[in-house]
């Protein structure tokens, strides 16, 4: 048995079924249809206005974040991030759960880049708008990652409260925004319990079109960050790392999440005698997959 099947067997009492029964039926023109007119019935001053942001393409691809199909293993890992983004879709769907975490039990993961290429992906379905907030406010990394520079701070707008509607990056896709900082700091706990945390939230959910909301967090064990946001979320989505990932950290990590929605656990570096980006995932409804994604 896996370390992921150990762990989820550890936590699966404590989670919530919320499981599909069927499959989602309606056409991609109707979905397409309904978010018109859902973004069209938005206040004009809630709507968030993105900025376009150029990525920074070579980056990107040495990072190995997933912009389009560049070569067979890329059509692989795409591939494999469509079927967890369908799954956790699904979950979502059955659960009305519209913001997810993303964390893991300790650093190097893959957290951060699992974040960014499943908001890649779900962006690409265009059913609904895909809003990604880098809080993990320590280590700052989903920008760098892009090779793009916020308009404004993520943490300026949680110390200070203002300018809300400014933070936000549109990147790869107009149904893709982007907000989050590249400056550290030491008081993210703190700005993640303050209400302004909620008003950011509410703020996400006025001014875009049924979003989805991801949240990438720090790990686990290194910080209290994740506790404090579980609660405000509806649930969270676990990564851990074949090979540096423990068993008993895992555990840890999912014991001390045990009280909230687990979405599911991705994870990363299957095989290291596999190409770059070999992964698995496990969700609470017992069934697996393997695929290709860090």
């Amino acid at each position: 048995m896996s370390i992921v099947e150990n762990a989820i067997e550890k936590s699966r009492g404590n989670q919530r079924n919320g499981q599909p029964s069927r499959r989602v039926t309606d056409a991609a023109a109707e979905r397409n249809a309904g978010r018109t007119k859902i973004a069209a019935a938005i206040d004009p001053n809630l709507r968030i206005r993105a900025v376009p942001a150029s990525l920074d393409l070579d980056l990107c691809r040495e990072r190995r974040v997933l912009l389009q199909r560049t070569d067979d293993n890329d059509g692989a890992a795409i591939a494999a991030y469509r079927m967890l983004r369908t799954r956790l879709l699904h979950r979502a769907h059955i659960s009305k759960w519209t913001t997810i975490a993303v964390t893991s039990a300790g650093p190097n993961d893959g957290k951060t880049l699992t974040a960014i290429n499943l908001a890649l992906s779900m962006a690409r379905e265009k059913s609904r708008e895909i809003v990604l907030l880098d809080l993990d406010m320590r280590n700052p990394s989903i920008f760098r990652t892009l090779g793009v520079n916020p308009p404004r701070e993520l943490r300026q707008y949680l110390e200070q409260g203002t300018h809300g509607n400014e933070l936000f990056v549109s990147v790869y896709s107009d149904n893709l925004m982007v907000a989050g900082s590249v400056v550290a700091t030491e008081h993210a706990s703190e700005l993640l319990a303050s209400p302004r945390f909620d008003e950011l939230i509410a703020l996400v959910r006025q001014g875009a079109a049924e979003p989805i909301i991801l949240i990438d967090l720090p790990p686990v064990l290194l910080t209290d960050d994740a506790l404090v946001v579980a609660p405000k979320v509806d649930a969270v989505l676990v990564v851990a790392s074949d090979g540096l990932t423990s068993q008993a950290d895992l555990g840890k990590a999912l014991d001390m999440l045990k009280e909230f929605p687990i979405a599911g656990v991705v994870l990363n570096r299957v095989s290291e005698t596999m190409p770059a980006y070999d992964y698995g995932y496990d969700y609470h409804d017992g069934k697996r997959g393997n695929g290709r994604g860090d």
